[in-house]
């Protein structure tokens, strides 16, 4: 089952959904957390232009053509977001396997990819590097509010 939000409009089809899945004999885990949206396509969209900020002034650095947007995009990754497990269970033999993989931005909500967004920013800035924010951004606005 995927998430699901509960609010009071829907609450008796998720009610019934739940009576399905206890008629059905087996066990479930339920989780109940606050609803935090996941991030948003704009904080996406300015996370690959970093990437791309980033790649090209670590090449004219450099004089190389050794970084690019996906290489900078997996060393901030592992840097700023770091990994999780992830259990795997082999088909063939029902052998359960746990392995390593860096986080996706796309598992974080709208506030967790604002603190990833702004580690970069500070990162960059203490590295030497100029990354852009456009002003109709969403993360330029929240970093407005912030100061007002």
């Amino acid at each position: 089952m995927d998430d699901l939000c509960l609010h009071e409009t829907n609450i008796q089809s998720i009610f019934n959904t739940l009576l399905e899945l206890a008629k059905s004999g087996k066990r479930y885990r339920l989780i109940i957390k606050i609803w935090k949206d996941k991030r948003s396509v704009d904080q996406n969209s300015l996370s690959h232009m970093w990437y791309d900020d980033l790649a090209k002034q670590a090449n004219a650095r450099t004089k190389t053509n050794n970084y690019s947007m996906e290489s900078v995009k997996r060393d901030l990754k592992e840097t700023f977001l770091g990994y999780e497990d992830i259990e795997y269970k082999n088909l063939l033999t029902g052998e359960t396997t746990i392995t390593q993989q860096l986080r996706k931005t796309s598992e974080l909500d709208t506030g967790e990819m604002h603190f990833y967004l702004q580690q970069i920013e500070t990162w960059a800035s203490q590295n030497g590097f100029r990354l852009r924010i456009p002003s109709d951004s969403e993360y330029q606005k929240l970093k407005m509010q912030q100061v007002a």
